[in-house]
């Protein structure tokens, strides 16, 4: 058991890594709070190992075929990334997507609002078919579809975000109410990621120390009272990172080669987390 822990923060950690930097903040217009240039002494922690469609998001395929979308924060809006990584020598590879032809399989793109519409909180239908790269070569080509709901883009609600001024809110560390907006047809739950990068709002607070904390949760109906875990070993007043993902995501072998089909979004969410009362001034 503790050798499977091990695996599976190892990838939470990779795939969280991919997840913080796959949209450039600055070309959104967001202000983040940049990771100390020191190098940091990390710890990961993952608070719920029970097996989940997300563990499957999380392994590497040979191809790779889906969506990826980010909002930076509670104002920002979703900005969704069409991924496609295949390739295949041997093969004479078509692939569509919702019955679109796609002709680029080395390449990450942004779409358009419109485009995005087509595919969260919606069946998507991935088709892909294989046949021989020679023209003497008498293989017929093979064809395999995969049918794929992908939950709503998932969006931030409680604490609630109305203005720059308070974009980074004050957060009491126990008993701490998140709330988003459910999708009742989303039956893979949620990922919800703490991140620490040492940064205080008392600089002088400030660590060398990168803490990452992750949990599942279970049932997609908009509100949980996160587990105190989650905020372990991480200093009072720190401006942490919290990061709620939510997707889908199937893995097919075909022809002896993984090719994982996912779909998913994630909000990012910059608070300041309280731990001890007695340091919030009174007005």
């Amino acid at each position: 058991m503790k050798k499977t822990n091990y695996r599976l923060q190892y990838i939470l950690l990779m795939i969280v890594g991919f997840l913080l930097s796959c949209n450039n903040d600055k070309d959104m217009g967001v202000t983040t709070i940049q990771e100390p240039s020191i190098e940091l002494k990390s710890s990961y922690n993952l608070l719920n190992i029970t097996p989940n469609v997300y563990h499957d998001y999380f392994k590497q395929t040979e191809h790779s075929i889906g969506y990826s979308s980010l909002k930076a924060n509670s104002l920002s809006e979703h900005s969704v990334v069409e991924i496609i990584n295949i390739k295949d020598e041997k093969k004479v590879v078509h692939l569509s997507i919702n019955n679109k032809t796609i002709d680029n399989f080395a390449m990450s793109k942004t779409i358009s609002k419109s485009s995005s519409l087509d595919i969260y909180g919606k069946t998507i239908h991935f088709k892909i078919s294989k046949g021989a790269n020679s023209m003497k070569s008498t293989d017929t080509s093979s064809e395999t579809e995969v049918e794929m709901y992908v939950p709503e883009l998932v969006k931030v609600t409680n604490p609630k975000i109305e203005s720059e001024d308070n974009l980074f809110p004050i957060c009491y560390y126990e008993d701490f109410v998140l709330e988003w907006n459910a999708d009742p047809n989303n039956e893979e739950g949620l990922v919800v990621i703490v991140e620490y990068f040492g940064n205080n709002a008392i600089p002088q607070n400030s660590t060398n120390e990168h803490i990452l904390n992750t949990d599942i949760i279970d049932t997609d109906d908009g509100h949980i009272v996160l587990n105190n875990d989650l905020f372990k070993d991480i200093p009072n007043l720190s401006i942490v990172h919290l990061v709620l993902l939510r997707g889908n995501v199937t893995i097919q072998e075909i022809e002896g080669e993984l090719y994982k089909f996912f779909a998913e979004s994630h909000v990012r969410l910059p608070i300041i987390l309280v731990k001890d009362l007695t340091t919030i001034a009174k007005e």
